[in-house]
């Protein structure tokens, strides 16, 4: 009976409130009563999206790719018309040093049957010195983090070169084309097949970039094509920032967006990228450095497609962590017969390959040697389930 009593006559009292009061003063009263740990325990779970889906999905193979004779780095896989598996790696003999990639890397294409290899060796298909000493050519040493996709029926080659050893500030993409995956292959204009490089114009993005124009992978959407590319603003010390040119033709000219398409955050930086399309919207793997989400691991993203469609801007959005340093990924393993040729026991420059269509595998480089051997390998893991 009590509490009857004491719901007659609450409601009364209610209704007066609203007429006095006003219903829009009403609900910012009532939102004003939510209790600050509720806003909280919202945000913790749209942050917690950003979890392990895509690592979890990983199943390591192997080495897909490695020799006695070359360091073997960044390594880009497409399935040809014929069905086959070629892979384009970038090389460089082991007798110069590792180090010396921004100088004698070279882009050296192998062909399988198989995704996983194993992989024969084809051809040459850009050697270290690009411009083949053309005087003041943008590319007159190495060819490095090549990546190759087929758009439009032809093989579309995007890599990195300098115009001078360890002129790192100076890095600029170049464009290849070809309709078949021998060759071949021909700059794309009569600028040695340059198209992208930092600015010259103060005020915009990649104006005074330490890093140039870096590490490119291309992706046509919606029409358009899309240039996704690492610089470093001069400013925030190693802070490689993630950015992005467009253009209407595949042969350009790009236009960089002049927002980044990933602010890594202050102390932190993403490196060494791979976009790919799938379900209709743009996917991207990235080194993730310095620890967004775990150091010297990898993550996962996806661009916010709303925001593509309402105002034209992309921006990828973190979803997952895309895999993590050696030791922490297989702790059952002994890795105390080791070698670093370079860097730390981790993997770097992703490339993920499609299989008739569909992402299946994830290939990643490693300059730490579980056998002890002086050279790095190419490693492989599939997804156990498709891959969205």
């Amino acid at each position: 009976m009590k509490s009857k009593i004491v719901k007659n006559k609450v409601r009364p009292a209610a209704l007066n409130a609203i007429k006095k009061i006003g219903f829009l003063t009403l609900l910012l009263l009532l939102q004003l009563a939510v209790p600050a740990h509720a806003n909280k325990k919202h945000h913790s779970k749209k942050h917690s999206s950003s979890g392990r889906e895509f690592i979890d999905n990983l199943d390591y193979i192997g080495v897909i790719l490695e020799n006695s004779k070359y360091y073997t780095w960044g390594s880009s896989v497409v399935q040809g018309r014929d069905k086959q598996f070629h892979l384009f790696s970038c090389q460089w003999e082991l007798k110069n040093g590792f180090h010396n990639w921004h100088r004698d890397s070279m882009v050296n294409h192998y062909v399988s049957k198989h995704a996983t290899g194993p992989y024969a060796f084809v051809n040459t298909i850009v050697s270290s010195r690009p411009s083949a000493g053309k005087e003041g050519a943008w590319n007159n040493y190495t060819a490095h983090n090549p990546e190759v996709k087929i758009i439009n029926g032809h093989y579309v080659l995007t890599y990195i070169s300098y115009p001078r050893p360890g002129a790192i500030s100076e890095a600029k993409i170049g464009m290849k084309i070809a309709t078949h995956p021998q060759g071949p292959w021909r700059d794309v204009n009569k600028n040695n097949g340059l198209i992208l490089k930092r600015s010259q114009e103060e005020g915009q993005l990649t104006y005074g970039s330490r890093r140039g124009t870096d590490n490119p992978s291309l992706v046509k959407f919606k029409g358009k094509y899309l240039l996704f590319f690492m610089y470093n603003p001069p400013a925030s010390g190693d802070n490689t920032t993630l950015g992005v040119a467009i253009s209407d033709k595949i042969t350009g000219p790009y236009k960089v967006q002049q927002t980044a398409a990933l602010l890594p955050g202050a102390g932190k930086k993403v490196e060494d990228l791979c976009v790919y399309t799938q379900n209709g919207n743009i996917h991207a793997v990235m080194c993730d450095n310095f620890g967004i989400k775990v150091a010297n691991g990898g993550i996962y993203c996806e661009m916010d497609l709303p925001l593509f469609k309402k105002k034209g801007v992309v921006e990828m959005k973190i979803k997952s962590i895309a895999w993590d340093t050696r030791d922490r990924m297989f702790p059952k393993q002994d890795f105390s017969n080791g070698k670093s040729v370079y860097g730390g026991n981790k993997f770097e420059r992703p490339k993920v390959v499609k299989l008739n269509g569909i992402p299946s595998y994830l290939f990643l480089p490693s300059g730490f040697n579980a056998k002890g051997k002086p050279w790095t390998a190419l490693h492989g893991f599939k997804f156990k389930k498709r891959h969205k």
